[in-house]
């Protein structure tokens, strides 16, 4: 995560748009990506364009954000996983291949997560933490919000500290 705070100083035509018009934007777009239907995905492919066109603009590396992405997959796929055995109504023919409306519905899924997770760290990346934080209260956002959120993610650099420390530790007895 540290990285994406050094990536946040960049300079881009992306870096130099105001916080809150990204944050904005990105929760529109967020919205809008997840309100689409269980069996939607052929409609969701236009919306491949946003966060594109964020890594591209931005300036960020390509294979840092699909690895970060990789990194929390397993959440979305065991979220998934169950929908092929649960719905099994035949949906589409691909040839002589039905599929169930369980894949189609999996692949939905997994399309919105990439869609939604490849935004937001998109956003952390072009505009960092704080800015974000800042963003929010002046849009509104209770202080307190803000504030726990950034709370919680200096902690968190201190909690993988304090565990890679200890780790050490451990392998150096």
């Amino acid at each position: 995560m540290g990285y994406m705070d050094i990536l946040a100083m960049k300079e881009s035509p992306v870096h130099g748009i105001d916080p809150r018009a990204k944050l904005i934007a990105s929760l529109v777009y967020i919205v809008s990506v997840v309100s689409f239907g269980k069996y939607e995905i052929s409609g969701m492919i236009p919306f491949v364009l946003f966060p594109v066109y964020l890594i591209s603009a931005g300036d960020l590396p390509l294979f840092y954000i699909l690895k970060k992405i990789i990194i929390v997959s397993p959440f979305a796929i065991l979220i998934g996983i169950f929908n092929p055995f649960l719905d099994r109504e035949i949906v589409l023919y691909l040839g002589s291949y039905a599929v169930s409306g369980g894949w189609v519905s999996f692949l939905s899924l997994m399309l919105r997560f990439i869609l939604t997770v490849g935004t937001a760290l998109a956003l952390i990346a072009c505009t960092g933490f704080n800015s974000i934080c800042m963003a929010l209260n002046r849009l509104g956002t209770p202080r307190v919000f803000a504030v726990q959120l950034l709370f919680l993610y200096r902690y968190l650099f201190v909690l993988v500290e304090e565990a890679a420390r200890m780790s050490r530790a451990r392998r150096l007895r």
